[in-house]
Parts: C-alpha cells; sequence; structure tokens
C-alpha cells in the first residue's frame, strides 16, 4: 500500500455525486481502455459510490430519482451536502492528488453538473496546474453553459459529444506550445481565450473501441451486485422533438453481434461472478439481425448469462418468435419508450419506427413469454388532446390481466424541452411557448402547461396502481410537487398561490436555501405580513449561515490540504464512517418492517451478515476497512512529502 511504485497519471477520470449507482459508469470505462491503448496512464475514481455507500440522515434519499431538481440541481444542498461529507471528500481529492493526474476529467449531465463545479473549485485550489477538463450532455457542442465555464476559469476545457478520439487529442496537445484548435474540444488558451474546435465526426465502427476496463473499479460496492454495463449501439433510429440523442451522436450506429458476445465472453473472464449485464444505449434493438444473431451467439456457445434491453423501440419485430429466443439466450427484461399508445402523436413528435407495430400485441407477447416489460409514458406531448390521454388508461387497462409482467415508468417530469433538442430549437413548429422556461412550457393556445401535466401524471399513476401494476418509481405523485408547483405560480406572477406551495414544500419536503430565500421574496411580493410561518423560514436561512462552512470551506490551499489530512485520526474516521452507516442502516430497517416482503428481505440480509456474505447488499466493514486503507496511503504520502514530486 505503499506510494513508491505510483506514476504520474496523464488523467484522472472522476464520477462525480449524482444518481447513477446500479454500476459503474461505462463512459469511464471505455475512456479507460481506449485512452491505455494509445499510450496513456487512466485511472478512474468514483466519489458518487463511496458517498452513495455512507449515505445517512437527511442525505439517505438523495440519490432517489424522484427527487429531482431539489436535490442535484441545488447548490445550497449540494454544498451543505459536501461539508457534511467534508472529511471523506477531502480524503477522496487527497487520494485523487497523490497520483499526480497532469488532467482531471468529469463528465456531467444536469444532476451532477453543480457537484462537478465544486469538485473543480477544489482540486483547483490544491493543484492548480492540473488541467480541468469536463464532457458529457451538459457541456455538449449544443449548449452554451460550456463557454462561461470557461470564461471564469472554473475548466480548463470541454470535450464535446463522443468523447475517445477528442479527449487523446486533448492529451496529445499538451506537449504542443501552440494553440491549435482541436476537433471536438474548446480549451483556454495561453491567454485566456477560448480555442473551439468545433464538433468531430464520430468513429465510424464502433468494434473498433477496445473493450471496457473496470478494473479500477470495487464492483461490489454497487447496488446493482455483479452487474456489467455494456451497449449495443449509439444514437438513435428516431428523431424525437423532446430529446437530444441526435444532437449528441448525430448518427445511429450498431455494434456487430460477434463484438457485444466477444466482450461478455471477455468480462465473464474477468468477472466470472456477474450475474447480469445491462445495454446501456438509447436503442437497445435498433438493429433487429444483430440483436438475433447475438442471442444465437450465446446459445450456440452455451454462454449462460442474463441481460436487459434497457431502451427498446416498440416495434413489429418484437413478435413472440423474437421473444422466445430472447428468452432462452437470457434476456429477462425490456423496456419500451412507448411514450403515448396514439399512433398520431408519436408522428407528430418524430418516434415514427414504432408506427408500423401493434403496441397492444408487442407488450402482451412479451409478457406471455415471461418477459418483464417495461412501459415509459409521457404527459403533455405537443399537440396531445385530452382523447390521447384517456388512451393511455384504455392502453393499460387493456394489458390489465398481464400486470404482473409490466412495469410502468411515468416520466417524472413529464414532457420537456432541454437545450438542443427540436422543440427548443424550433419551438414554432411545435407551437409551443418556451419563455417559462423548458420544463414550464406552454401551448400556444395555453391550454396544455405544467398544472395539465402534473394533473396527467398523477391521474395515470393513480389508475395504475388501481389497475395493480408496478411503478418503477413506487410513486402516485411527484416528489416535492409543492414546490415545483410554487415555482410555476411565481413565473405566473400569481405570487400568493406561489407562496402557499413553497410555504407547504418547506413543511413536507426538502429544504434547501433557495427554497427559503424565496419565500421571504414572496412574502414582499404577495403584499403579506410576516407570520409564524415567515418567522421560522427566516429562522433556518440564520441557522444556515450560521452553520455553513466546516472543514470543506476551510481547507483551502495545498499546504493546508496536507495538514489536514496527517492531523486526522485513522480512529476517528472510521468511527464516523460507522456511523453513518449505522443511520442508514437504522432508516432502512425502519422502511422494511412494514411489510411481510420486507422483513424477509431483512432477516435474509442479517443471515447473510452473520455468515460473512452480501446478499448484493454491501458488507458494512467493507467499506470502512476500504476507505481505511485509503487514509493510510494518504498519510503516508503526506508523511513522506512525495505529494510535491
Amino acid at each position: 500500500m505503499t506510494t513508491d511504485n505510483r506514476k504520474h497519471l496523464d488523467i484522472a477520470i472522476i464520477q462525480p455525486p449524482g444518481w447513477a449507482v446500479q454500476n459503474p459508469s461505462l463512459g469511464q470505462a471505455l475512456l479507460k481502455s481506449y485512452l491505455t491503448e494509445n499510450g496513456f496512464s487512466v485511472k478512474n475514481f468514483d466519489l458518487n459510490i463511496l458517498l452513495y455507500s455512507i449515505r445517512s440522515g437527511v442525505y439517505l434519499d438523495a440519490w432517489e430519482l424522484s427527487n429531482g431538481y431539489y436535490t442535484w440541481g441545488s447548490a445550497s444542498y449540494v454544498n451543505k451536502m459536501y461539508d457534511f461529507y467534508s472529511n471523506e471528500i477531502l480524503g477522496f481529492i487527497y487520494t485523487v492528488l497523490s497520483f499526480r493526474p497532469k488532467v482531471i476529467g468529469m463528465s456531467v449531465h444536469w444532476s451532477s453538473v453543480i457537484p462537478a463545479r465544486l469538485l473543480a473549485q477544489k482540486f483547483k485550489q490544491y493543484s492548480p496546474d492540473t488541467k480541468i477538463v469536463f464532457g458529457g450532455p451538459q457541456v455538449a457542442y449544443y449548449t452554451q453553459g460550456w463557454k462561461a465555464l470557461l470564461e471564469r476559469g472554473e475548466i480548463d476545457a470541454v470535450v464535446f459529444g463522443e468523447g475517445e478520439e477528442s479527449l487523446k487529442c486533448y492529451l496529445e496537445s499538451l506537449n504542443s506550445s501552440h494553440n491549435k484548435p482541436i476537433k471536438g474540444v474548446a480549451y483556454s488558451g495561453f491567454k485566456r481565450d477560448i480555442i473551439d474546435g468545433g464538433a468531430r465526426e464520430l468513429i465510424r465502427s464502433l468494434d473498433s473501441i477496445p473493450f471496457a476496463d473496470f478494473s479500477d473499479f470495487d464492483l461490489n460496492l454497487y447496488a446493482g451486485h455483479n452487474v456489467i454495463p455494456t451497449y449495443f449501439s449509439r444514437g438513435c433510429i428516431n428523431r424525437c422533438c423532446y430529446c437530444t440523442e441526435n444532437k449528441f451522436f448525430p448518427h445511429f450506429r450498431n455494434r456487430t453481434a460477434q463484438r457485444l458476445f466477444d466482450e461478455v465472453v471477455h468480462q465473464l473472464s474477468l468477472y466470472p461472478k456477474t450475474e447480469y449485464f445491462r445495454l446501456h444505449d438509447s436503442i437497445s434493438n435498433g438493429n433487429i439481425k444483430e440483436l438475433e444473431s447475438f442471442c444465437d451467439l450465446l446459445m450456440d456457445n452455451r454462454v449462460k448469462i442474463r441481460f436487459n434491453l434497457e431502451n427498446a423501440v416498440i416495434r413489429k419485430e418484437m413478435d413472440g418468435r423474437l421473444y422466445k429466443k430472447l428468452k432462452r439466450a437470457g434476456c429477462t427484461l425490456i423496456g419500451y419508450g412507448l411514450e403515448t399508445p396514439s399512433k398520431t402523436l408519436l408522428k407528430h413528435v418524430g418516434k415514427t419506427a414504432c408506427l408500423d407495430a401493434d403496441f397492444e400485441k408487442v407488450v402482451s407477447d412479451g409478457a406471455r413469454n415471461k418477459m418483464t416489460i417495461g412501459i415509459n409514458m409521457m404527459f403533455g406531448l405537443p399537440g396531445e388532446k385530452d382523447e390521447d390521454f384517456q388512451e393511455q388508461i384504455l392502453f393499460i387497462k387493456k394489458l390489465k390481466k398481464f400486470r404482473k409482467r409490466i412495469i410502468i415508468n411515468p416520466a417524472l417530469n413529464f414532457c420537456y424541452f432541454p437545450e438542443g433538442c427540436e422543440a427548443h430549437s424550433n419551438p414554432e413548429k411545435f407551437h409551443v411557448d418556451l419563455t417559462n422556461g423548458e420544463l414550464y412550457w406552454e401551448s400556444m393556445d395555453g391550454r396544455n402547461n405544467f398544472v395539465e401535466r402534473l394533473a396527467k401524471f398523477e391521474k395515470f399513476c393513480a389508475a395504475a396502481d388501481r389497475l395493480g401494476y408496478k411503478n418503477l418509481f413506487g410513486v402516485t405523485e411527484n416528489a416535492n410537487r409543492n414546490a415545483l408547483l410554487g415555482q410555476y405560480y411565481f413565473l405566473k406572477k400569481d405570487y400568493n398561490q406561489a407562496l402557499d406551495y413553497l410555504l407547504k414544500s418547506f413543511d413536507l419536503e426538502i429544504k434547501t436555501m433557495e427554497l427559503a430565500r424565496d419565500i421571504i421574496k414572496l412574502y414582499a411580493e404577495a403584499h403579506r405580513d410576516p407570520d409564524e410561518a415567515y418567522n421560522n423560514v427566516n429562522s433556518f436561512i440564520a441557522s444556515e449561515n450560521t452553520n455553513s462552512g466546516h472543514w470543506l470551506n476551510s481547507v483551502n490551499s495545498r499546504q493546508e490540504l496536507d495538514g489536514f489530512i496527517l492531523g486526522r485520526s485513522i480512529s476517528s474516521s472510521m468511527e464516523r464512517l460507522n456511523k453513518f452507516i449505522e443511520g442508514r442502516r437504522g432508516h432502512q430497517t425502519a422502511k422494511l418492517r412494514w411489510s411481510l416482503p420486507g422483513l424477509k428481505e431483512y432477516a435474509k440480509q442479517v443471515i447473510f451478515r452473520l455468515l460473512g456474505r452480501t446478499s448484493g447488499v454491501i458488507d458494512d466493514k467493507y467499506v470502512i476497512l476500504t476507505q481505511s486503507m485509503k487514509d493510510i496511503d494518504n498519510k503516508i504520502e503526506a508523511a513522506l512529502g512525495r505529494y510535491d514530486e
């Protein structure tokens, strides 16, 4: 565990906190294999899974998708979380820097951009010469935010879209003294000017990309125990007006069945305990011929695995014959992005690959063949009429007898138009008004608005619940609905309604400084006199201001970080980790004891612990000991003074 054999890394790639905890990052693993093959030294790190493993207290549910904008989208919430986990985050930062990387890269989406920016700030404080690079959908070429990040000096470069070749070229450029444009990259030049290389052409053959390298990840930590992510394709065969996939990957490309099969065999040789392969792509069945060939290869070679088609298109080829083959090959779940059973509406929004399919037959055939079928539903698509919504309800009623095989996935944001999608770029074509933003848009006639979409979402969830369907998120109403409605009415300048909803949110949902400040402003806008609720919000603001800024904000230089690492007790660190884990376990026990399945699951966990095993749940001692060994490594690094080499 000493540092003598450590090398200077060309790049450290970090998963910042956010949502993905089912398995390690496929993108990071692919970048590592590609860059390593091209002669660079690369190491992957995952702060997200560390914090998830020790989640506790008010942050226990932070990784729940249904919490939406009001966890990772709130700067005050993330700041407070970082402060809560400051010891662990500072230790993580020191671990990364102990490898002396020339570049630190992070892939960011909307739920991780605030955590990533805070991390970038700390890395810049401790190691100013290390380049910080962002990639991912939040800084794609079609977005505007990446320019501001470069101009403010928060980061040094942005990689657009498909990252393998672009990142390789950027790393190669660091040895040059010239400010030359790099395709697929924008970076800060010597005079802090932005050198924009524009978009890069896509890699022609996905088969040319080496197999994903998961060697830096501890697969025991992830919620999807013994699960390996892989992919069949990049891009999409549809052109949905609300989706940015075709901006990120302009063309659909498919790996051959042989290549995917070879990777499965390769990963099984490295990780023989793998129980499941998750296909992480936008369209898992975009090429039916290759999909069938993949099944044939698995069966002909007697390779027994389980896998899913996480994102599939409902299409006529998905019939009983193909389902039987998929089932024999090991496929257990297919997720269909149906959105609506209205073909007129689907054609209008650009989801055309499914129009020749009998939706009810495709789903029922899958259920009859003992597949788990996921059905995504959206609400308030542009052009949607009341009869279209009624058709959604009728659709799930017709399939009621298959409900034990069907999982309903109602879109928590209903329908929204992020930057880069066609409806955002050309709202007039779809008769939408984006004045109030991508989430709170309205149809030109005002009938399709956020309140109407929320009402449809809740009616649909309630109907599905009555019919006995499993709901992917287990909710019949949107988490933080009061905060969402409060923001909507604020934008509509109905300040009294906005204030009423935000006060409910403050009492019942996630408290943030942004929410509290909005409430105080609304008292003035609504001409409402201060009352007890007002005083409670003000007390919260005062308390937050008093308690903000502990270790994370007080350790602001490399020397201070060295001192912190050397001064921290390993035993106190272990005790702190144990408190986090104990707090989490107590919460889980309370949640589980209310149902018979919960009691059975909890009993199983206890038995496996007594046997020294895990049942898909990380052993708490393992987390504590692993982190303690990393703390010891960091202390050796600091004590030997090798950090400055």
